[in-house]
This record gives C-alpha cells, structure tokens and sequence, in this order.
C-alpha cells in the first residue's frame, strides 16, 4: 500500500513535477507555509520512495536512434528470472510484469537497427524462459510525460 498523501502533499509534489530544481523556499513561498513544513515533507516523500529526484535525458536528443518497445512472453515459471535478467540490460529504460497475451513489457533504446538486432538475436535471446517476443520500434515519439495527478486524502 502506497503513502497516504494529503492535499499538502499533492500541492507540493504538483509544483516539483513543474520544476524538480524548484527550492524548499519557493515551494513553502507558493504555498504559504514555512520552509521547515516543506523540507519535512519533501524528506519523507523522498524517504518513502513517492518521488525521486532525477535529470531525465531524450535518449532520441543524445545519439539514440531506435526506441523499441519490447513485449516478451515467458513460461509461467521463469517469468520472475526472466524479469530479473532484463533488468540488468542497460539498454531496457522500462520493464514491467503486465497482464495479458504476454508477460512483460520493455521500453529499450538502440543507437542503431543493427545494435537493436544484435540484442534481439544474439542477447534476448539468450535469456532462458522466453518463449515469443514482439518488437516494434517507435518512429515518432508524440508524448512523453512523467507527471500526473497526484491524488490526495482530504485533510481531517
């Protein structure tokens, strides 16, 4: 179960999704609170792993050619091992274990179709327990968004 959030929270986390470089002062500035509310709050979303503080890099603006996404089926068995594996390629950005017609689902990136095809035929697919890949590569990338609506609690 997840950190409940309340209204506090999810205005703090809706002005760090603007703008992560945003400091403690500003954000308690916007919101009419004192700094020390807000460093307290930002340290225990940050302890309790509800947000992170990253630079996010365009693979597609630094030398990546080929974005692909990758959905594998496994035998029921090995997906866990299967997952684990994958995790370990630097090329996968995204793996989840999904439902349906297969079992996890990757987002790569490639700097060329050669190298996506390496990895297709010569490192995939050594992976054990996969049974049936499906590959396509994204030709134009229309979104790509890491905010959304946080959802609060009221506070009582």
């Amino acid at each position: 179960m997840g950190l409940e959030l309340d209204a506090i929270d999810a205005k703090i986390l809706g002005l760090l999704h603007g703008d992560g470089r945003m400091t403690n002062t500003e954000v308690a500035r916007r919101l009419g609170l004192a700094e020390a509310t807000v460093r307290k709050r930002v340290a225990r979303l940050l302890d309790r792993g509800v947000m992170q503080f990253q630079a996010w890099v365009d693979p597609l603006k630094v030398g990546y050619e080929v974005y692909a996404i990758i959905q594998i089926q496994a035998s029921p068995a090995h997906i866990e091992s299967v997952a684990e594996s994958l995790a370990k390629f630097p090329e996968i950005a995204f793996l989840g274990v999904c439902t349906g017609d297969f079992d996890l689902f990757a987002a790569a990136v490639f700097r060329s179709n050669a190298d996506l095809y390496d990895f297709l035929t010569r490192r995939l697919s050594a992976v054990s327990g996969i049974n049936r890949t499906s590959t396509s590569s994204m030709i134009r990338l229309v979104k790509r968004e890491y905010a959304f609506p946080v959802p609060a609690v009221p506070v009582k």
